[in-house]
């Protein structure tokens, strides 16, 4: 029985995208895996327009077959609060706000090159399908290259 639950469940672990939460771990496997980092700006708080665009974009299959290959994901979350053993997490999430986020918006997403240089930006204030968000990760990266 647990045999064949592995079996089911294996396929499913494998999509399971890997959220950074470190810019400087995010920046050295970057450099390593020769990959764009993506950095999504999200609220602890998870408000419905963010759960909804999770669910949709980063939880789709399009997104994460080609996420897993071609990107390091980063996720910054703006409701840490500075306290205990958050405040270093907080203060390393102030430093991105400021260089990559400086209006504090949330949900809000960009793909930089390893040394931090923006290619995109996506503020999603209109659904955008998964195949289309992939598509223009390509597009940014293409145009970038040349």
């Amino acid at each position: 029985m647990f045999r064949l639950l592995l079996i089911f469940l294996f396929p499913i672990i494998q999509l399971s995208p890997n959220w950074e939460s470190n810019f400087d771990i995010a920046k050295q496997r970057s450099l390593k895996e020769n990959k764009i980092i993506l950095i999504h700006f999200v609220h602890k708080n998870r408000d419905a327009k963010n759960i909804k665009l999770e669910k949709a974009l980063f939880e789709s299959s399009d997104f994460i077959e080609y996420a897993n290959k071609e990107v390091v994901l980063l996720k910054v979350d703006l409701g840490i609060e500075r306290t205990g053993d958050s405040e270093k997490q907080f203060h390393h999430n102030s430093i991105l706000l400021e260089r990559f986020n400086n209006k504090v918006l949330a949900p809000y997403t960009i793909i930089t090159d390893a040394e931090g240089n923006i290619l995109k930006r996506w503020s999603h204030e209109q659904p955008i399908a998964p195949a289309d968000f992939v598509r223009s990760i390509k597009e940014s990266i293409e145009a970038h290259k040349q």
